[in-house]
């Protein structure tokens, strides 16, 4: 059984009323234009009901929702400030599941996110600076296994590099080659300057399958929030890549959401992999027995997997080259 069928029908209920709710509130904080005024700067429930058209008492209301769920916070005179950037965006995010119907009826998705003119084009530019946001402290805790002094890191497909950069922002003498397509590269560029951390990061700009990206050159090579975009060959074949650009001794850590064996749990990649279907072709997510084997066949030892969160919606598979 999964951990939800464990749970008391009362508790299962009490989810599902919550993820409604949730949904709900991003729905109307978008269409009112709530999120957009709150981009623009702090707002409390007069100025909000004023600038949106919206009663007093409801906007006062929807704050608070809006606190609940992490996305604004209040200060001592209940004036809100959005916690992150870009809450338009944000809400983006719930409005790509609106095709999911379709991609079930005719099994094809409504962008295919696992080619490479349409990552370079359409989805990845304007998603990876929102992903950064929402895996750091999984970085954090992905660097606490993987951070060695003067490591020589690989970063493929490194979109806004949250796991490379947790690890170059330990160690000053740690370097990071980054590569990710021309058009995501430069977000990657935007991050690594975010962070300070210029010195540290070199870039390669191309398909991560056509770069020549060395042989035997780095301690650490990193897979990060990649597998889940392709099928099983492709997969071995980049895994086999990524083998002989480390030196012996060196590590391969692939960061991905890592589905139990009986493809049931846990809750929040089952859920990701539904929105694979819509926009991937070939895209899963995979069992950890499912990596073992690739690795293993590929030639790596020490596979190891280590959760990085309570939800276990991300987790670190770590392997070395002998």
């Amino acid at each position: 059984m999964n951990t939800m069928t464990n749970q008391p029908l009362s508790e299962r209920l009490d989810f599902l009323r919550e993820a409604a709710a949730t949904s709900a509130a991003i729905d109307v904080a978008e269409s009112l234009g709530v999120f957009a005024r709150l981009d623009q700067g702090p707002a409390d429930a007069l100025s909000l009901a004023r600038d949106c058209a919206i009663g007093e008492r409801g906007a006062g209301v929807l704050l608070s929702a809006l606190a609940s769920l992490g996305l604004v916070e209040a200060d001592a005179e209940r004036v809100y400030h959005a916690t992150t950037p870009d809450l338009v965006g944000l809400a983006a995010l719930r409005t790509r599941w609106n095709g999911l119907a379709e991609v079930l009826r005719t099994d094809q998705p409504v962008i295919a996110g696992d080619s490479r003119a349409v990552r370079l084009r359409r989805i990845y530019p304007s998603v990876v600076p929102h992903l950064a946001m929402f895996f750091a402290a999984a970085a954090a805790r992905a660097a606490d296994h993987l951070s060695v002094a003067g490591l020589r890191v690989l970063d493929v497909g490194a979109g806004a590099a949250p796991w490379s950069i947790a690890l170059a922002a330990r160690d000053p003498e740690c370097h990071v080659t980054a590569v990710d397509l021309p058009a995501v590269a430069a977000v990657t560029r935007q991050a690594v300057a975010r962070a300070g951390l210029e010195t540290q990061f070199a870039y390669v700009g191309g398909d991560i399958f056509a770069v020549d990206w060395g042989t035997a050159a780095y301690d650490l090579a990193i897979a990060g929030n990649l597998c889940h975009l392709f099928d099983e060959s492709t997969n071995r074949r980049l895994l086999g890549h990524l083998l002989l650009a480390l030196r012996p001794g060196g590590r391969l850590a692939i960061l991905d959401a890592i589905v139990n064996e009986r493809s049931d749990g846990p809750r929040a990649v089952v859920l990701y992999a539904l929105g694979l279907l819509m926009r991937t072709s070939q895209g899963r997510v995979y069992p950890f027995s499912t990596y073992a084997g690739w690795l293993r066949d590929a030639g790596y030892e020490g596979v190891e997997l280590h959760e990085l969160s309570s939800s276990r919606a991300i987790s670190l598979i770590t392997a070395r080259r002998p």
